[in-house]
This record gives C-alpha cells, structure tokens and sequence, in this order.
C-alpha cells in the first residue's frame, strides 16, 4: 500500500493549467516528488530489514543470556554441593580424630592408674566377746 502522491510541489505553485509549458512543469513537478517518495520508501524498507536484524539479533542475545543464566546457576549448585560435601568429610574426620585422642587419653589413663583389687567386704566386728565355752563340762 503506498501513499498518496501529491501531483504539486508544495513549495512551487504549478502554473495555470491552460498553458502547455505549466502543465509539463507540474509533471516534472509530480515525477520529481514521486521518485522522492520511492526513494523514501526505499530508504524505509532497508531500516525495516535493519531492524529486523537487530530485533534478530536482540533476541539471539536474550537466548544466549538466558543459557548463560542457566548453566551459571548450575555451576554454582555444583560448587555448593561440592563445597558441602568437603565440609561434611572435614567434620566427620574431625569428629573421628577427636574420639581417637579422647580413647587414647583414656587407654593411657587406665594403664597408668594401679590396677584396682577386688575388696570383699568384710562383716563389722562385734563388740560384745563370744561366749566362752571353757567352763562348761
């Protein structure tokens, strides 16, 4: 759909239309603003493909950041995951030292301590002397 095409210059009167000479000028006139008109049309359809490229290309860029979002977030779950796991293995090495030292520690104690003896213990002496069975006969 092309627009309408002014068969008069705006700025140039055409001059009466009963003369030859002014009707061949307002041709000249109206060819001159036609082409004009095709060159601005041109000169549009080749910023359109311009920026159809560019719309191209803006979304390549939203793809590609969108990708690149994504493979960060899964890095970065990856080294969480890795740093997680190395926190794990360091605590429970830790927690494995520790009970080492403390059966040590009480391994050394017990074998410097002198073995303790069994005591039974034995009944309370009574106070009152048994009775004697040297007079009776």
């Amino acid at each position: 759909h092309l627009p309408r095409v002014p068969t008069v210059s705006p700025h140039v009167p055409c001059p009466p239309v009963c003369s030859q000479e002014g009707l061949a000028q307002c041709q000249r006139q109206a060819e001159e603003v036609a082409e004009l008109m095709q060159q601005n049309m041109a000169r549009a359809m080749e910023r359109e493909g311009h920026l159809e490229r560019l719309q191209s290309r803006a979304q390549d860029l939203r793809q590609a950041s969108e990708a690149f979002i994504r493979s960060t977030r899964a890095v970065t779950q990856r080294q969480r995951r890795g740093q997680r796991r190395w926190l794990l293995v360091a605590l429970g090495l830790g927690l494995f030292l520790l009970l080492l030292l403390l059966g040590l520690g009480l391994a050394l104690a017990l074998a410097r301590s002198p073995p303790a003896t069994a005591t039974v213990p034995t009944p309370q002496a009574q106070t009152k002397p048994p009775p004697s069975t040297a007079g009776t006969l």
